[in-house]
C-alpha cells in the first residue's frame, strides 16, 4: 500500500491525510449542557469531506460564544511581550485599544468579516489613516491565529476581510544638490555628521544612533550594522539587535559618510575631554550628547527640521534621508539588489515595492543603453 506523508495545508487546521491515504481531523467540542471538552476525530475520503465534518463538530460546540473579543485581545497582548521589540508591543497596545472600542463587546466566536470592515471603516472615519486601520486588521488577524490555535474559534475572519484602501506613500526626498546642500550647510552642526551619515548610507535611524566605533573600519572604509538603538521596556533609550537578520550587514564607506565621521571622532574626543569624568557613553556609540548619553528620537526630529530650514530645505522626515539615499543610488544606476543589501531589506521585491516610482524611468534606462549596445536606437 502507498504511503503518504502526513501532511497540513495553511488554514486547514487539524486536517491531514494519514498514511492509509485517508483525511483525518480533530476538534474539541464542548457540551452545551455541562461544559465538559471532548477532543473528537474525524475522517473522510478527500479534504475537502473531511473538513466539512470538522466544521459541524466544531459548530456543535465553539467554547469562544460567550467570551467577548476585548477579553481575547486582553488576554493574547501579554504573550506577544516576549517574542516582540519594545516598540512594537507599544504599537499592539495601541491598536488592540482601538479595536476594542469598536467591536470588543462582540462575542469572539460570532465575529464575521464584515464586523472587521465594519471596524476599519470607522476607524478611518473618525480621523484614523487607512493605514492604521489596516494595522488594526493584522493586529487581529495574528490575535485570531492564535485564537485558532487553542481551538476558540474555527477561522481567521480578520483575514477573511477585506483590508481598507491605503494610497500608496511617496516618500519625500532630497535631490542631489537639495542633500549636498544640507551637508554644507549644517557641517558645523552638532548634528551635522548624523544627516551626512543618513544620506550617504541610507542607514535607519535607530542604527545610525546604535552605531559604535568598533562598527567603523576607516582602513577599509566599511561600516557593520550590528545593533539599532530603540526605546526599551522601561522607555529609555536600548541598544538591541536590528530589525531583522538581513539588517545586519556591512557596507562600503562612501566619501561622504567617512568625512562626517572623522569629523565626528575629533568633535566627540572634544566633548569627552570636555566632560572629564561626567562622561557617561559606555558602549562607545558615534553619536551621543555632549556628555555622552544616546541621543533619543524626540532630539533628531526638531533638529534635523532646524538644518533643513536653515538651509532653504522641504521639511521632511530624518526617515527621508534613507529615502533619499536609495533614490540618488537608483537614479546612478546602482543595480536595485546592491541597494536592497545597502539598505537591509528583507527581500529584493521589498525594495523595489517601495521605490516602484521611481524604478520605470531607469527600467526606460536600461532598455536603452540595450539599444545603444545592439545598435537598435531609434
Amino acid at each position: 500500500m502507498a504511503s503518504y506523508p502526513r501532511r497540513r495545508s495553511y488554514g486547514s487546521g487539524s486536517v491531514y491525510r494519514a498514511a492509509d491515504g485517508r483525511w483525518r481531523g480533530a476538534a474539541v467540542t464542548i457540551d452545551p449542557a455541562t461544559g465538559k471538552r471532548t477532543r473528537r476525530t474525524v475522517s473522510g475520503p478527500t479534504a475537502a469531506d473531511t473538513r466539512r465534518k470538522l466544521d459541524a463538530l466544531r459548530a456543535a460546540g465553539i467554547p469562544s460564544t460567550t467570551m467577548r473579543t476585548a477579553d481575547w485581545l486582553a488576554a493574547w497582548l501579554p504573550t506577544t511581550r516576549l517574542r516582540v521589540a519594545p516598540s512594537t508591543f507599544r504599537g499592539y497596545e495601541t491598536v488592540t485599544r482601538a479595536i476594542s472600542d469598536r467591536i470588543g463587546d462582540v462575542p469572539l466566536g460570532k465575529l464575521i468579516p464584515s464586523d472587521v470592515e465594519r471596524m476599519t471603516a470607522a476607524m478611518v472615519a473618525d480621523g484614523r489613516t487607512a493605514r492604521t486601520a489596516g494595522m488594526a486588521r493584522k493586529v487581529l488577524r495574528l490575535a485570531l491565529r492564535q485564537a485558532i490555535r487553542d481551538e476558540l474559534v474555527v477561522r481567521n475572519v480578520a483575514a477573511e476581510a477585506r483590508p481598507p484602501k491605503v494610497a500608496r506613500f511617496d516618500a519625500q526626498t532630497l535631490t542631489a544638490a537639495e542633500a549636498q546642500r544640507l551637508i554644507a550647510a549644517s557641517a558645523e552642526d552638532e548634528l551635522g555628521p548624523l544627516w551626512a551619515v543618513l544620506l550617504a548610507t541610507g542607514l535607519r535611524q535607530g542604527e545610525a544612533l546604535g552605531l559604535a566605533w568598533a562598527d567603523v573600519d576607516f582602513t577599509a572604509g566599511t561600516l557593520t550594522v550590528r545593533h539599532a538603538l530603540a526605546r526599551g521596556w522601561d522607555g529609555k533609550p536600548t541598544l538591541g539587535p536590528p530589525k531583522s537578520e538581513r539588517s545586519r550587514r556591512t557596507i562600503a564607506l562612501p566619501g561622504a559618510a567617512r568625512i562626517a565621521l572623522e569629523r565626528q571622532r575629533i568633535r566627540q574626543g572634544a566633548a569627552r575631554n570636555a566632560a572629564g569624568t561626567a562622561w557617561q557613553d559606555r558602549d562607545g556609540l558615534v553619536f551621543t550628547d555632549a556628555v555622552g548619553r544616546p541621543l533619543v528620537g524626540r532630539y533628531i526630529t526638531p533638529a534635523l527640521r532646524t538644518a533643513l530650514k536653515r538651509a532653504a530645505l522641504p521639511a521632511i522626515r530624518c526617515h527621508d534621508l534613507r529615502h533619499t539615499a536609495a533614490t540618488l543610488q537608483l537614479a546612478g544606476g546602482v543595480p536595485l539588489a546592491v541597494i536592497s543589501r545597502t539598505l537591509g531589506h528583507s527581500t529584493i521585491a521589498v525594495t523595489a515595492d517601495i521605490y516602484a516610482a521611481v524604478t520605470p524611468d531607469l527600467r526606460r534606462e536600461a532598455a536603452d543603453a540595450m539599444d545603444r549596445a545592439l545598435g537598435s536606437e531609434s
